[in-house]
């Protein structure tokens, strides 16, 4: 019997220990998602709006693709090193990792993002924190963010050719509001 066979039965004790100890685990996990998608201005100041956003993706677990490069980075530690600015980020996906609305903070400052997939992020309730990328975005997959419900600043995404909607059960005024998407962006396929 190997050691972690044998404290088996210990854990949940540990873990009930742990969990008195700070409290409600939703409380723990409430705390764990506000400092991963906390926005350091003073980090962003000093390597540049890029790399600080493609950080904060990495940390929630998602992956980040930059400008020029052929594959998408998973790891921390591939991040391109180099003076600030000279990396782009061009695309993000944060499919079901637990990025909020706060968190999308990170993405003002983002002159070159062309695609952002944040399909099942349940924690992004406010799709204007999408604005500053909105001269930029092409494709954007907002599908199963079950807690939207207001989806007209996307009205403003004139550069959108893609767009994911599908199992948004909140959007006020569904059918008029996606009528007017088609009528607004006319180049974009829109999902729903």
């Amino acid at each position: 019997m190997n050691c972690l066979t044998a404290l088996r039965p210990w854990r949940n004790l540990v873990a009930k220990g742990v969990a008195e100890s700070i409290g409600p685990e939703r409380s723990f996990y409430s705390w764990l998602n506000f400092v991963f998608n906390r926005v350091d201005e003073e980090r962003i100041k000093e390597f540049g709006a890029d790399r600080v956003a493609a950080e904060w993706i990495l940390r929630c677990g998602g992956t980040v693709k930059f400008k020029n490069f052929e594959k998408w980075i998973q790891n921390y530690n591939a991040i391109p090193d180099g003076p600030k600015g000279k990396f782009s980020l061009e695309a993000i996906s944060a499919k079901g990792i637990s990025v909020t609305t706060g968190g999308l903070q990170h993405l003002d400052g983002l002159q070159h993002l062309r695609h952002l997939n944040v399909n099942s992020c349940v924690y992004v309730t406010n799709i204007q924190k999408l604005l500053p990328v909105k001269g930029s975005l092409e494709e954007l997959d907002i599908g199963n963010c079950v807690a939207l419900s207001d989806i007209s600043p996307l009205f403003e995404f004139k550069k959108l050719r893609k767009l994911v909607l599908i199992n948004i059960p909140r959007i006020k005024q569904r059918e008029e509001t996606i009528a007017t998407l088609r009528k607004r962006l006319p180049d974009c396929v829109i999902e729903q």
